[in-house]
């Protein structure tokens, strides 16, 4: 202040840089809550992050998925479908919003989350299986009341692995999103596509992170897609026959 009162030309500076530097963290704050829940934007803009600086961490990641959609949506009323469709996303992302993890994206029919990141959960394995619990079991209120409407039902599968991922703001100025990278995220969605409707397949990493373990069959070692060796993984809840 001192120094702007005498007209220097170096305070000057430095007070619009701070200027800037306190817009830019509104408008970088206001980009990620568009996107993320609420806590989440603020404390990655606290913590400092900036786009494209990755943070290497290890994670649970959860995906899911609407078996036969495409079937369901041939026949059915687009509008109807709609007002189904927005139903679903809301129940999975209170599902999982309510056990602290964070919603990455919504493609179409898929939910894509994260648990562990960007807030620690140090149980975040057992903490996502429970979400996939509670999000089968949201879908199935669901079905049960669109059935008394004469509505399709839809059967939710979903895979879940834990490992190494890089978590980075990533896009532009424009636009932002929390990004998840790595094999992790890419195994998930392989065992997600093994899950029939109702079921949750967990990589063996999950399965050996978590502290109590569902009943479950275990699969047999199958090789997907990117990998040389066979994928062991296991399936809840158990068929009995």
């Amino acid at each position: 202040a001192e120094g702007l009162a005498a007209g220097s030309a170096d305070s000057l500076r430095r007070l619009r840089l701070l200027q800037k530097a306190i817009v830019d963290r509104k408008e970088q704050g206001e980009s990620l809550s568009r996107l993320l829940p609420g806590g989440v934007a603020a404390q990655i803009i606290d913590g400092g992050r900036r786009p494209g600086e990755t943070e290497e961490l290890v994670v649970t990641v959860l995906m899911s998925d609407i078996r036969g959609y495409t079937a369901i949506a041939e026949h059915a009323d687009p509008s109807v479908l709609a007002a189904q469709l927005n139903e679903h996303r809301s129940a999975m992302n209170r599902a999982i919003l309510d056990l602290g993890g964070t919603v990455m994206q919504f493609v179409g029919d898929a939910v894509m989350a994260v648990f562990g990141a960007p807030v620690p959960q140090v149980d975040h394995a057992s903490i996502a299986v429970q979400a996939a619990a509670a999000m089968h079991a949201a879908q199935w209120e669901l079905n049960a009341e669109w059935g008394s409407d004469g509505k399709e039902p839809f059967g939710l599968g979903i895979g879940l692995s834990t490992g190494l991922v890089a978590a980075a703001l990533l896009g532009s100025e424009d636009r932002l999103e929390y990004s998840l990278v790595g094999d992790t995220v890419n195994l998930t969605q392989r065992l997600q596509q093994w899950a029939e409707p109702g079921e949750t397949v967990l990589s063996v990493q999950t399965w050996e992170a978590l502290i109590e373990r569902p009943e479950a069959d275990e699969l047999e070692p199958t090789l997907v897609k990117g990998r040389n060796t066979p994928v062991q993984a296991f399936r809840f809840p158990r068929r009995t026959a």
